[in-house]
């Protein structure tokens, strides 16, 4: 059946076969001049504003942006026992205003006069935040091997996605254990007293 497919499909048709070996592999659009498309299936990360830690992130097939949102929101609760009050997401989430007791935010410009201009400072503020997830994807693509997939199936593709998540902030909290343990060190050989400094050099 699957050769049949490969053999019977048109260059206009929905739903081809793309692999023969991952049948689940879908083209997805990216509306990009240097890459306008790409292969495999989509990803939805969950990041805090402020602790910088991924607390959610699910593999999809390639539905609309908006409908992946419910699901990384229902995870986020799951494995945190908390619903997320706001979330900020990028254009490519509109129309959506109210997921399931939560606000999502998407940054639009302040045209009209219902916002106060300090409400307007604070979501601007939360909007310029937003940037900060393109290199976490970025890192998570390059360094945790989140840009290609080696397991199999669409099972394969969701374990790909948390261990890539998982490392991205196990490595996170390393760095930080990192700069604790090197101003550690530091003040330690600064207080030792007759310790020669000269010529020291830490690296961790």
């Amino acid at each position: 059946m699957l050769y049949n497919r490969v053999l019977s499909q048109k260059k206009q048709d929905k739903h081809k076969i793309y692999s023969l070996h991952e049948p689940e592999v879908e083209c997805i659009s990216k509306g990009k001049e240097h890459k306008k498309y790409e292969y495999g299936n989509k990803v939805s990360l969950l990041y805090t504003m402020h602790t910088g830690i991924i607390v959610g992130a699910l593999s999809f097939r390639n539905p609309y942006d908006g409908h992946t949102l419910p699901a990384v929101l229902a995870q986020h609760e799951r494995l945190t026992g908390k619903r997320a009050k706001t979330v900020t997401c990028d254009r490519g989430y509109r129309g959506k205003k109210e997921t399931g007791g939560t606000t999502v935010q998407i940054p639009k410009p302040f045209n009209d006069k219902t916002f106060s201009k300090y409400k307007q400072r604070k979501l601007r503020k939360v909007f310029c935040r937003l940037a900060a997830i393109e290199p976490v994807i970025g890192h998570a693509k390059s360094d945790h091997r989140l840009s290609r997939n080696f397991y199999k199936g669409l099972f394969g593709d969701g374990i790909n996605v948390l261990l890539a998540a998982a490392a991205f902030n196990f490595k996170k909290k390393m760095n930080n254990w990192k700069k604790l343990l090197s101003f550690w060190l530091k003040n330690i050989f600064l207080l030792w007293d007759g310790f020669p400094l000269s010529g020291i050099l830490i690296r961790l």
